[in-house]
């Protein structure tokens, strides 16, 4: 039952449109896809099982090892005090938003057949690695989600109440009975929705395998979809392959869900100094080794690509810079479409008992289900209404605002439900409701919140190698399917220069909306 003092969004009716919407672009679009071919649908043939297992097993690697290596990195980070600490947490933040086609370019120059490793162990007479297949899906996982994990950790490391710690401290509780004790309930509580998180980020990842997979050994059932839809024309293997990945993603991640104690939140866009929990733990050593870790594998391969295709930049073709500008106006559109869907949302979420529970349901449905699915379930829809110059665009700004939307709503909701908790009352007594609250009270309050979101959707749909490889027409295309497509053609130093183009951009977008709600903030 909703209490009178949550009533603090624009209105129930826009919540109600952002829910349908959101359980058609999940649930709707497999359905979708299936009715369109429900004369031919069938279960997995063996291929498709072994896909199904590659899927699940670099998704589980990877979301281990980003969760393990989480765990002393924010520790490190949080219980030593260093000049610029505020700075490097905030830069820590940075790979998440990086695109997808770029990282893989850092990577590949640093662990590629030539790249900066393999000539180190050429030259000592060791045999070379292959970044490709299971290990490079892997380590590019590791690459983008690493940096959230930690962000998770970070906020849950701060929540340890400051008596616990302290009282340890007096007692010289150290080493196994300080894990136990201290550290071990908090993990418990966040690890389950962070690694369900983490997990459902890489099992969905179809940039990743499509241009890393090396074969049909190494391929996930993104890109079996993909081909499902492009070279096979086969709407039924696409609609299979869909719901069995729907299926296992929901069904692991229910029983997270209720496992968990707790809901993996952003809390605040921008983490503060840790200074006062920190003065009561215990320093080591060995955490300068995990922040060097950290530094070295995070901003290494970023700080050499932008080294090696910089000054290329300006020797780019004109197509590349067209590219460039269609992707900046599809991105805001796209940032815009998900901060509207993200506040009706929270409207919708405010008014529950049991949000964060509701909340993650949402955000696992969006996550499980694959967006590919989700473009194709609406062109099927919107084909005879549309022309494919108009379909196109819509298509890449819906589906990139709605795979934002977890994340945005890890921003405002926790900003929305402060205010609510704050003023609620106090607006109650006053007869202030609906949208006049929502424009008198919330929004100045959480403008800091939405523009950061703003920023993030923006830079999130800028880098995203998604939908646009499908439905994509005569010579209109995205910034990242140029790229795409330079790699295809051999055009190595144009793909390279053209991802540090796609870099700028994104931090541009994203610093831009950012700085937009601290300048509000400070007026």
């Amino acid at each position: 039952m909703a209490k009178s003092n949550d009533k603090i969004n624009i209105s129930n009716f826009t919540s109600i449109i952002a829910i349908v919407f959101i359980l058609f672009q999940t649930l709707g679009s497999i359905f979708v896809v299936f009715f369109w071919s429900r004369d031919n649908f069938y279960l997995l043939n063996s291929y498709e099982l072994k896909v199904l297992y590659f899927t699940l097993k670099q998704a589980l690697i990877s979301s281990l090892l980003v969760c393990l290596l989480a765990i002393p990195i924010s520790k490190a980070i949080f219980r030593n005090n260093f000049m610029l600490k505020g700075i490097f947490i905030k830069i820590m933040g940075l790979p998440f938003i990086f695109p997808v086609v770029s990282a893989i370019f850092s990577i590949i120059l640093i662990f590629g057949n030539n790249g900066f490793i393999n000539t180190i162990l050429e030259m000592l007479g060791f045999s070379k690695i292959s970044i490709y297949g299971l290990k490079g899906i892997v380590i590019i996982n590791i690459f983008f989600n690493l940096p959230i994990a930690v962000r998770f950790l970070l906020l849950a490391w701060n929540e340890i109440p400051s008596e616990q710690l302290k009282l340890a401290k007096s007692l010289n509780v150290k080493y196994l009975n300080y894990f136990k004790l201290i550290e071990l309930p908090m993990l418990r509580a966040i690890l389950p929705s962070t690694l369900c998180i983490i997990f459902l980020i890489c099992i969905s990842s179809f940039s990743v395998a499509l241009t890393l997979g090396g074969g049909p050994n190494s391929t996930t059932l993104e890109v079996a979809i993909y081909q499902a839809l492009v070279f096979d024309f086969d709407f039924a293997k696409a609609s299979s392959l869909a719901s069995i990945q729907f299926l296992v993603c929901m069904i692991l991640a229910i029983f997270v869900i209720f496992v968990s104690k707790k809901n993996s939140s952003f809390a605040s866009q921008e983490i503060k100094f840790f200074g006062v929990n920190s003065l009561y733990m215990e320093r080591s050593l060995i955490d300068w080794f995990w922040i060097i870790f950290a530094v070295l594998f995070l901003f290494v391969p970023i700080l050499f690509l932008i080294f090696t295709g910089f000054f290329g930049i300006f020797y780019l073709p004109k197509t590349i810079f067209l590219a460039a500008l269609n992707s900046v106006v599809l991105a805001v559109f796209s940032g815009f479409l998900g901060v509207c869907l993200a506040l009706s949302l929270t409207n919708f979420f405010i008014n529950l008992t049991s949000s964060s529970k509701y909340f993650e349901i949402l955000s696992i449905f969006i996550l499980a289900t694959s967006p590919i699915v989700m473009g194709t379930g609406l062109f099927l829809v919107l084909k005879t209404i549309l022309n494919l110059e108009i379909l196109t665009p819509l298509l890449v700004i819906i589906i990139n605002a709605t795979m934002s939307l977890p994340f945005m709503l890890r921003v405002l909701l926790p900003a929305v439900t402060k205010v609510n908790e704050d003023t609620g009352k106090l607006s109650d007594s006053l007869d202030i409701y609906g949208f006049d609250r929502f424009k008198l009270i919330t929004f100045p309050t959480i403008f800091p919140a939405i523009s950061f979101s703003m920023g993030l959707g923006c830079a999130l749909s800028m880098g995203d190698l998604g939908v646009i490889t499908l439905f994509s027409f005569a010579d209109f295309q995205t910034l990242p399917l140029a790229i795409y497509r330079l790699m295809m053609s051999y055009k190595m130093d144009h793909a390279i220069s053209s991802s540090v183009l796609l870099i700028i951009i994104c931090f541009f977008l994203f610093q831009l909306f950012d700085y937009l709600g601290k300048f509000y903030a400070l007026r």
